[in-house]
């Protein structure tokens, strides 16, 4: 086999890195913009818009063909990852709302790998070390984050449904990564299986004021967190996840933290002090372990690229 051509790497690479940036630009994109918009209005408006941009691009790319293939093919498991993907945009931006763009984004991405690892366990397979160990400082970060302390304003209902986002990622990576085994082509799984979320939290709409989507600043908003922060950007992550090695990729995309982290410090003036610094310390080092975990040696299966598949 022919060495692979190291422009075509790099230009991979980037692309990840880029999908992986502007997933990282979404807490900003809601708190800035809509800050005064419920999470649940942005989560509808971000998966319906977003899961239809991934279906019209599946349609230029696939073809129709393609799309009703995932809906004949999946059955039952789309509805699974599709209520996953709902649960988790939900708890995703609650959390961000609730304790902030940096802590919020570690929480949830950092305990995903962790509940993939924990459903590997239910299966009978055996841990590796480096899950074990970034299981341990998780949960003695997720602890730390807990702890009531006079240098915190870490609010505990945010913590949780940061980790109950990353239950909920991790269960919608599972679903999909069962339906891409199938041999079913990983943007239309994508596409399908937001905007079903989107349509499953959708009656939010009837009980929240969604006023914000017609004003100049809620449409810009909108249109970021669909189209570019979704859309765009798991489309940017497919096409480098089909030319690099999954163990790249997954370590590529610790991008997403950082980038939320540096925008929320620079834009909104977070800061992290004492104990939640040190709890979002450890969730770093936890999540770069089980993302520079190889394939074949541990139980974490990819987690977004595992939903992204192989197209």
């Amino acid at each position: 086999m022919a060495a692979p051509d190291p422009v075509r790497r790099g230009a991979a690479a980037l692309s990840v890195v880029f999908g992986a940036a502007l997933w990282g630009t979404t807490g900003v994109a809601q708190e800035m913009g809509v800050p005064e918009a419920a999470p649940a209005t942005v989560a509808v408006v971000r998966t319906v818009f977003g899961g239809a941009a991934l279906i019209v691009a599946a349609v230029a790319i696939n073809g129709g063909a393609a799309v009703v293939d995932v809906l004949r093919r999946g059955r039952g498991v789309l509805v699974l990852a599709a209520i996953a993907m709902g649960a988790f945009q939900f708890g995703y931006l609650s959390a961000i709302r609730a304790t902030g763009v940096a802590l919020a984004v570690l929480v949830a991405i950092g305990s995903a790998p962790i509940w993939t690892g924990v459903y590997a366990l239910i299966r009978g397979e055996r841990p590796s070390w480096r899950w074990a160990a970034a299981t341990a400082l998780s949960l003695v970060a997720a602890a730390l984050l807990l702890l009531p302390g006079e240098d915190t304003e870490v609010d505990p209902t945010g913590v949780l449904l940061g980790l109950g986002a990353g239950l909920a990622y991790a269960s919608y990576a599972i679903t999909s990564k069962h339906l891409l085994d199938r041999g079913v082509a990983g943007i239309p799984v994508m596409g399908v299986a937001i905007l079903g979320g989107g349509l499953l939290l959708s009656p939010a709409v009837l009980f929240r004021d969604v006023g914000w989507v017609v004003t100049p600043v809620g449409i810009a908003s909108a249109l970021w967190l669909s189209l570019i922060a979704a859309g765009l950007s798991y489309m940017a992550f497919v096409w480098g996840l089909a030319r690099l090695p999954t163990p790249t990729v997954t370590t590529l995309t610790l991008t997403e933290p950082l980038v939320a982290t540096l925008l929320a410090v620079a834009l909104l003036g977070e800061r992290l002090r004492g104990l939640p610094l040190l709890g979002a310390a450890l969730l770093m080092v936890g999540l770069l372990l089980a993302s520079t975990e190889r394939p074949e040696r541990g139980v974490i299966p990819r987690s977004r690229d595992a939903a992204a598949g192989d197209a």
